[in-house]
């Protein structure tokens, strides 16, 4: 498959603060356990801080975003969790105990503020967030863009002939998960050939119900986005699940799902998959704002804080009271 989403957001704003120059200290972690880079400003920190996951490119996330977050004085760990030294080389069977290493970390370290975590993660990173906030109370929050409401099969190196293997794993056993459904091969020429062949394999009922995220176990608000055009997987259709599943669920904490239109998977126009060159900077520049909104409204909730300073915000798309 094409590899996805790496300049995600990619210099976002110019790649500096919406509030003002902020200078960045950037720190390649080692001996720790994982693999991963931690962004923070000099001095105290006074916002949540962010586990950040990239998608299915795999390595070391992109630094655009973790430094735009860590801009805005949000500490940021970014975490790689396949296709690093040590680390599985394929997108299967990921093992969910290594991400306690890089949480255990957030929570010791003097550089980080008391009170909780927020996640973010983007494509096969938004599905590994929401069912990380799931499992993990001390995740206060999380963030999704183009996100999935299952647990996919895993991304092998070889694609055929098949392999049906779980992305994830936990305590040595595979997660239940959606299989592809190989019976009908990709249309060529047609730029939604890959969306389609996730539809369809979401139409396989028992394994959607069995793998379907426990969103409602999430410790608190959500923010999901998602473009209409999205070339990769039904984004839209999937955040809409998830909100719905919330809502029948009685979920007690905010959720936000921001539809871009005119958008695609990547959701800037920098490295388009679906959309338009404008929608896809609308949704760029749009979704700065509505990230760092959506993260100062945690601020005095997670930790104690004198000041914050305002985001311009929007009314959301789709919310979930």
């Amino acid at each position: 498959m094409k590899k996805p989403i790496l300049p995600l957001l990619a210099a976002l704003l110019g790649g500096s603060t919406i509030g003002g120059y902020a200078q960045v200290v950037h720190t390649e972690l080692k001996g720790e356990g994982f693999v991963a880079d931690f962004y923070c400003k000099a001095g105290a920190a006074t916002k949540p801080a962010i586990l950040f996951l990239g998608g299915s490119e795999g390595g070391r996330p992109d630094l655009h975003l973790p430094q735009f977050f860590a801009e805005n004085g949000h500490p940021v760990l970014a975490l790689a969790y396949f296709k690093e030294q040590g680390l599985p080389e394929t997108l299967q069977l990921v093992p969910l105990e290594y991400f306690d290493k890089a949480l255990a970390w957030l929570a010791r370290s003097d550089r980080v503020p008391r009170g909780g975590i927020v996640v973010f993660g983007l494509s096969k990173g938004a599905e590994l967030a929401l069912l990380l906030a799931s499992r993990k109370p001390e995740i206060k929050g999380a963030i999704a863009l183009a996100p999935s409401s299952v647990v996919w099969d895993g991304m092998p190196k070889q694609w055929w002939p098949p392999d049906p293997k779980s992305s994830w794993s936990c305590g040595g056993k595979p997660l239940p998960f959606v299989p592809y459904d190989f019976s009908q091969a990709m249309a060529k020429g047609d730029p939604f050939a890959i969306r389609k062949f996730y539809e369809k394999a979401l139409q396989q009922h028992a394994a959607v119900e069995q793998a379907t995220i426990a969103v409602e176990a999430i410790n608190g608000p959500i923010l999901l986005a998602s473009g209409h055009d999205d070339q990769m997987w039904p984004s839209e259709t999937m955040a809409d699940a998830i909100c719905a599943r919330l809502k029948a669920k009685g979920f007690t904490h905010h959720c936000e799902h921001l539809k871009y239109a005119d958008a695609g998977h990547t959701l800037t126009e920098y490295y388009m998959m679906g959309g338009t060159h404008e929608g896809n900077q609308r949704a760029r520049l749009d979704l700065a704002t509505r990230m760092l909104a959506f993260l100062n409204g945690l601020v005095g909730k997670l930790v104690q804080r004198a000041d914050a300073p305002a985001v311009p915000s929007a009314s959301p798309a789709t919310a979930v009271p």
